[in-house]
């Protein structure tokens, strides 16, 4: 495993994900980016992905991820990570993910691939 290192341009992204700011998450995605939630279709395009994610944000009130391990080779990086999912009534949602992200230029990437099983989080709070 790669140690975190100055260049932890992964660490930035999720930051970015976790400020729950749209524009901050989609100034990330370079204009043919492939965004992919588990085994759903892919999502292609800087446009089709802000619609995917502004829908997604849509039904949750914020998010954050705790780092468990991250894999990174140059502009390749895996994080695996928990997340925890706020639901607009409050409740949360913890669960075991992991990303792959593909960096193509500073602050741009042009693949996320996220491995997640949702259900947790649209299960009735308990």
């Amino acid at each position: 495993m790669a140690p975190v290192t100055s260049d932890d341009w992964a660490s930035d992204f999720f930051r970015d994900a976790d400020s729950f700011e749209l524009p901050r998450l989609v100034a990330w995605f370079a204009d043919d980016v492939e965004v992919r939630f588990g085994n759903a279709p892919a999502i292609i395009g800087k446009a089709a992905a802000e619609e995917a994610f502004r829908g997604f944000w849509s039904t949750i009130a914020g998010m954050r991820h705790r780092r468990e391990a991250l894999v990174a080779d140059g502009d390749m990086a895996a994080q695996f990570s928990q997340v925890t999912y706020v639901r607009h009534d409050g409740s949360e949602a913890t669960m075991p993910v992991a990303s792959q992200l593909r960096r193509v230029g500073p602050g741009k990437i042009d693949r996320l691939w996220i491995v997640i099983d949702m259900a947790p989080l649209f299960q009735a709070a308990m």
